[in-house]
């Protein structure tokens, strides 16, 4: 077995640059660039510490940074405890294919291992081609489970109906409606 020319690593602040730029090209390739209101103070505030809001592997080559996969924990009443959920996997066009994105993965499988998470979610979207990918790395379709999504006006006008005064938040739902990226 061939030694693979990447290494996988925790990342660090250092690397949020290159790690925001990925995000970008996420955004972008999904049509998405409009919602993403995230700055990387605000990766470098909520991505590292004891109270780290997500977590992120990069993988690097030659001494630069080609791959990443940022994941959170969320709590599952059903459960009754906490599954990770994938919010990002980005790896370099020229690097794919070659295992960085399956090793990614594996190193959030392996923290949830070792937490006792039992489940690893992530969305994507219906065009998104990687899904061949996340099926060959053992994800599976919860084919009885859609996404739904409010924000902006509608999430104004629901708030309404609450007895707690609503404040104004930026709307990241496109102009039809519609949360570009899952």
């Amino acid at each position: 077995m061939q030694t693979p020319a990447f290494r996988v690593r925790p990342a660090v602040p250092a690397d949020v640059p290159a790690l925001f730029r990925m995000k970008q090209r996420l955004a972008q390739a999904a049509g998405a660039e409009s919602i993403l209101r995230a700055t990387e103070d605000d990766w470098l505030r909520d991505g590292f510490g004891a109270e780290a809001r997500f977590r992120h592997f990069v993988a690097e080559s030659a001494g630069a940074i080609i791959g990443m996969v940022t994941y959170n924990e969320i709590y599952m009443t059903a459960l009754g405890g906490p599954v990770f959920a994938v919010q990002d996997l980005f790896v370099e066009p020229e690097h794919r294919k070659l295992g960085a994105g399956r090793a990614l993965i594996a190193e959030v499988a392996a923290v949830a291992i070792a937490k006792g998470i039992p489940l690893i979610e992530l969305n994507v979207r219906d065009d998104n081609p990687a899904r061949k990918f996340y099926r060959r790395a053992g994800f599976r379709h919860l084919k009885e489970c859609l996404t739904y999504a409010i924000g902006g006006e509608a999430m104004l006008d629901l708030a309404l109906a609450a007895n707690t005064p609503p404040r104004r938040i930026a709307d990241p739902l496109s102009p039809s409606g519609t949360i570009k990226v899952c």
